[in-house]
């Protein structure tokens, strides 16, 4: 795409988007990161307020109006877009996100008191965001089991943009951080029942540990349900727990283990066992719409056959990764993005 200048870009949203937007789309766009806390884990509570602030003054003061492109991840700032005529604006839901799509997640939520309070709170707040969310000239959701859900609640002409995976840093070669004991099972997730990691839990426990008897379960030592967690997984021989880690030492550690765990309650495939196919580890997740393709109850049976079949960990190790080569590269989901645009930019 060719442009007579570089159009200025605000991104309001994760560090790993702007990161490869920068890196991918230089010659385009000059992008600027606006978002508290970026590079520092900083728990909702803090963050959402911080954030709702600093977009709330861009917007009194005029300075949103000097972007050509303005692209928001957040879904709390939904609500303050202003629609500028000569501006292209995109809106980006991940996962599923308060108020867009929040009815499809608290009903799993087992305290009575939040479910009432989120479901009341909801109420006043969702069709609000879904309004908004019909201004931006850009609807994206980040994995494919939101698509659905989306075109039928939010808006029909949603688009999937794909999750782009850093291979420069989440390859199969690099430094290595050996994990603890053999086998070393990694599950890097948050800990919180919306990640249903119990899942996870009961497959180390009643699968892996009783026929490997010195595997280990390295786990996040974050979010609001972690202390529930090392109540239960005490047994320091067994259970280890790792602090908030840059990338590279993520993938340091990804490349140290044996064996990893992610997500168990969307069905779709998130950032992080996407890194974890490309640095070629066998990994058990919950993914009904790329690759896996295991109902959840199944999940055991594949963990067994990735353990007992070694000619089937090799098949399924390495068709994730060509997969992830493939359709989750940086280079492709910057094409992608750049033919989404083309329309309003051209015009």
């Amino acid at each position: 795409m060719q442009t007579k200048k570089k159009l200025t870009y605000l991104m309001n949203g994760f560090f790993f988007q702007y990161d490869f937007f920068q890196r991918q789309l230089w010659n385009i766009f000059e992008i600027q990161l606006r978002y508290p806390n970026i590079q520092k884990y900083t728990p909702g509570w803090k963050y959402i307020p911080q954030n709702i602030w600093m977009m709330w003054k861009m917007y009194r003061s005029g300075e949103m109006k000097k972007y050509d492109i303005v692209h928001f991840n957040n879904t709390e700032n939904f609500l303050l877009f202003q629609k500028q005529a000569w501006q292209i604006s995109i809106a980006e839901s991940h996962g599923f996100d308060f108020w867009v799509n929040y009815r499809w997640l608290v009903k799993d939520e087992k305290n009575i008191v939040k479910y009432i309070l989120w479901n009341i709170f909801n109420f006043f707040v969702w069709w609000k965001i879904r309004r908004k969310i019909q201004e931006f000239d850009l609807y994206y959701c980040s994995t494919p089991d939101m698509l659905e859900p989306l075109r039928q609640k939010v808006r029909a002409d949603v688009k999937w943009l794909p999750n782009p995976i850093n291979t420069d840093i989440f390859q199969p070669q690099g430094d290595i951080i050996q994990l603890e004991w053999n086998p070393a099972c990694f599950f890097p997730t948050r800990l919180h029942g919306d990640k249903k990691p119990e899942y996870a839990i009961d497959i180390f426990q009643n699968y892996i540990k009783p026929n490997y008897p010195e595997a280990t379960l390295h786990l996040l030592n974050q979010w609001f349900e972690v202390s529930k967690y090392k109540k239960v997984l005490s047994d320091e021989t067994t259970y280890f727990w790792h602090d908030f880690m840059d990338k590279e030492t993520l993938a340091a550690k990804v490349r140290g283990s044996d064996f990893c765990f992610w997500d168990f309650s969307i069905g779709g495939l998130s950032l992080m066992p996407m890194q974890i196919m490309a640095c070629k580890k066998p990994i058990v997740t919950y993914d009904m719409y790329e690759l896996i393709k295991v109902p959840r109850q199944d999940l055991w049976e594949l963990t067994r056959k990735l353990f007992e079949d070694e000619d089937f960990k090799k098949e399924y190790i390495e068709r994730n990764y060509q997969y992830i080569m493939h359709f989750h590269t940086e280079k492709s989901i910057a094409k992608m993005h750049l033919e989404n645009l083309r329309p309003f930019i051209e015009n």
